[in-house]
């Protein structure tokens, strides 16, 4: 049988103050580059961006809204969060891709998403809706003038009721269990 050859301790070799100094001064140069492009070039706001297909993303949720408008119940019209930008059709992160009350929130990672951000996409500039009546068995489409109504955000809860919520930060995000209730009532 053959004899083993014995490998000999090689003495450790001495790291040098250079060695020493390069790892971390590597580390808090790519931190500080990071840093520095979050800082000044931000991600862009989730609620502008435009969507390239309709369900290739990871996240999707189905919320349930219902919406109110002096105590009668109307539904959000097809069109929500679906805008013309440069010729092309762009998909909002919220929107509803039926007549109903049914939204779909979808993007590349979750999301925490409330009613405030669906009428940001819902009501861009801030001043009008589109709103269908469904009471006489045909859709009736209204535009309404937001300047001349209260907003108010209700959730149902686990008490078995709306809470109506008086600070938006209070709102639980969309998911596929939440139903939600947004009630305009005239000033």
């Amino acid at each position: 049988m053959p004899k083993r050859k014995i490998k000999e301790a090689m003495p450790r070799k001495k790291i040098s103050i250079k060695e020493l100094i390069i790892l971390p001064a590597v580390i808090v140069i790519a931190v500080s580059i990071g840093f520095v492009i979050t800082h000044f070039f931000p991600p862009p706001n989730v609620l502008g961006v435009c969507l390239k297909t309709r369900d290739a993303d990871p996240f999707n949720v189905y919320p349930r809204v219902l919406l109110f408008v002096d105590n009668k119940q109307y539904v959000f019209p097809d069109t929500l969060g679906k805008t013309i930008e440069k010729g092309k059709e762009c998909l909002h992160v919220i929107r509803a891709d039926y007549v109903g009350n049914l939204l779909h929130v979808q993007y590349i990672r979750p999301l925490r998403l409330s009613l405030p951000d669906l009428m940001k996409i819902y009501s861009p500039d801030g001043k009008t809706i589109n709103v269908v009546d469904n009471s006489t068995g045909k859709y009736l489409n209204k535009t309404l003038d937001l300047s001349k109504f209260n907003i108010g955000y209700s959730y149902y809860s686990v008490q078995g009721n709306f809470t109506k919520v008086s600070n938006i930060n209070n709102l639980p995000p969309f998911s596929n269990t939440f139903l939600g209730r947004i009630d305009l009532t005239s000033k």
